[in-house]
């Protein structure tokens, strides 16, 4: 999982306007580091293919914290926020598998990756500070190899 974290957050650090992608969530979001990438793993589910290998599809939850709500005049932060459809979608879109742009950088064991698309804009809570900003999800499917117990 560190190795995904790590390829969102190097992805996520080359799309314009973003400042910042953490790899682990921070105690506190500091408004100059905005707009700012979180990225956390969600729901998975599990599909066995052998005694020792199964299928593992997690969604992975990346919020982008843009702006602290009720900040400058009406409709300035929703303006700041908008961009960021179809920048990140197109940026994830062309790195289909992961990868890092150079030849053999596909993860390993990474068979499949789906863009589930975003939320739309809405206010996202962190450490108890409200932003606008969007979540957008990933699915992305590994093959897992498991080690059997002795006599099983």
């Amino acid at each position: 999982m560190t190795d995904i974290r790590q390829r969102l957050v190097e992805i996520q650090s080359n799309i314009a306007g973003v400042k910042r992608a953490y790899m682990w969530a921070p105690q506190s979001l500091a408004d100059s580091d905005l707009p700012v990438f979180c990225n956390f793993a969600g729901a998975s589910t599990v599909s066995q293919i052998s005694e020792t290998i199964v299928e593992e599809t997690r969604t992975w939850l990346m919020r982008l914290y843009v702006k602290p709500v009720l900040q400058g005049i009406d409709g300035e932060v929703e303006k700041a926020v908008e961009p960021f459809f179809s920048n990140v979608r197109d940026t994830f879109l062309s790195h289909p598998m992961l990868g890092s742009g150079a030849k053999d950088s596909v993860l390993p064991w990474i068979e499949k990756v789906t863009w589930l698309g975003d939320s739309g804009i809405q206010v996202l809570s962190y450490a108890g500070q409200n932003y606008l900003g969007i979540e957008f999800r990933l699915s992305i499917t590994k093959i897992v190899p498991i080690s059997t117990a002795s006599y099983e």
